[in-house]
């Protein structure tokens, strides 16, 4: 499989180009513009929120809570059967577009010895419970289940689209609350064709992360590549180089993109945009020498998952590490200048006080 390019000119468009797209160059008006920017962002904290925080012009802690109590955003299982926050317009599409097989959803009920009726038994009982937001605490009378059996049948519920986590208070950890599908989305979470759902993932995801490969596309949703070529295929694109397409209504101002100068950012742990290609399609942000510290190894010539990063006019520099005992602590690969470092000083201290202000 051929990887991206290595031609120098058209790598620098695509990070100019891919900057901008992720609302980095032009930071969003509102928390939920940034979201819509990105198709999706993990669910988990504090990537979310620093995820939207890095791409929002004003972030603060309670425009994000509002996503989940205006039910602006919906958390469900999504790309690569992942929990993801997505725009609730668009959580039907995305859900049915990458949805888990039957099998998927229900296979961890064998091994505590459930049978399809006591899931149903099981299911009923949690889905009126959490008619309003419960925490999983409060569902273990309810279900008359707990610990790794309530955690295998709110999963599969999830996985089913029945059942919605929501975030808790705090922006550095991940408490779930959970609440029925139905009672956030009367409409439900089957949008119909896969297929066509599938086609409509494609174009919004080339639209935020073109110019782009098919398998690009097939690692971030996580589906099989022909059905992922396929949607691809269904949209309006020319190549920019070969395999690697942006779609028509792009190319031109593609064409006309300005390298970046003097931009410093900070992306969570599995950024959306980190996390948007497939391991030989990075180039655009990350050097093939530090890829293997930008994220994490699950295999022989693979990378995983994106560690936090600092991006410096779009390219990975370095990676950065938060927590609230010790506060934030930057790891850069090569000396930064005093003016850069002391513009990630300043992120990283905004980053400390929106969490430290969180809890």
């Amino acid at each position: 499989m051929a990887g991206e390019t290595d031609d120098a000119d058209l790598i620098a468009r695509l990070r100019a180009w891919s900057h901008a797209r992720q609302r980095l160059s032009d930071p969003a008006s509102s928390v939920e513009q940034a979201l819509r920017a990105v198709v999706a962002v993990y669910s988990t904290h504090p990537t979310a929120p620093l995820a939207l925080w890095a791409r929002t012009r004003s972030f603060t802690a309670a425009a994000y809570r509002r996503l989940d109590r205006e039910r602006k955003g919906v958390r469900l299982p999504a790309m690569r059967r992942t929990v993801f926050l997505v725009p609730r317009s668009d959580a039907p599409r995305i859900f049915t577009a990458v949805r888990a097989a039957p099998a998927h959803a229900l296979r961890g009920l064998k091994r505590h010895g459930f049978s399809t009726r006591d899931y149903e038994r099981f299911a009923k009982r949690i889905l009126s419970a959490a008619a309003k937001p419960v925490a999983a605490r409060d569902l273990e009378e309810a279900a008359t289940i707990k610990g790794e059996q309530l955690g295998t049948v709110l999963r599969a519920l999830r996985y089913e689209g029945r059942l919605l986590a929501l975030a808790g208070e705090s922006l550095s950890m991940s408490p779930h609350l959970y609440v029925a599908a139905g009672a956030r989305l009367p409409g439900g979470l089957d949008s119909g064709d896969p297929a066509r759902a599938l086609a409509w993932l494609a174009g919004e995801y080339l639209a935020a992360y073109g110019p782009a490969r098919v398998e690009d596309f097939t690692w971030w949703t996580g589906v099989a590549k022909r059905p992922a070529r396929t949607a691809i295929e269904s949209q309006n694109t020319v190549e920019v180089a070969p395999g690697l397409l942006i779609l028509r209504k792009d190319a031109a101002a593609f064409g006309r993109v300005k390298r970046l100068r003097d931009t410093v950012d900070l992306l969570p742990r599995w950024d959306a945009y980190t996390m948007a290609y497939a391991p030989d399609g990075r180039r655009r942000f990350v050097a093939p020498d530090v890829q293997r510290i930008v994220y994490t190894p699950i295999g022989v010539g693979l990378a995983g998952d994106g560690n936090p990063v600092v991006l410096v006019d779009g390219q990975a520099v370095g990676t950065w590490t938060f927590s609230l005992k010790d506060g934030p602590e930057v790891q850069p690969f090569d000396t930064l200048g005093p003016k850069v470092r002391k513009r990630v000083d300043e992120k990283l201290e905004e980053v400390a006080g929106l969490l430290a202000r969180s809890e």
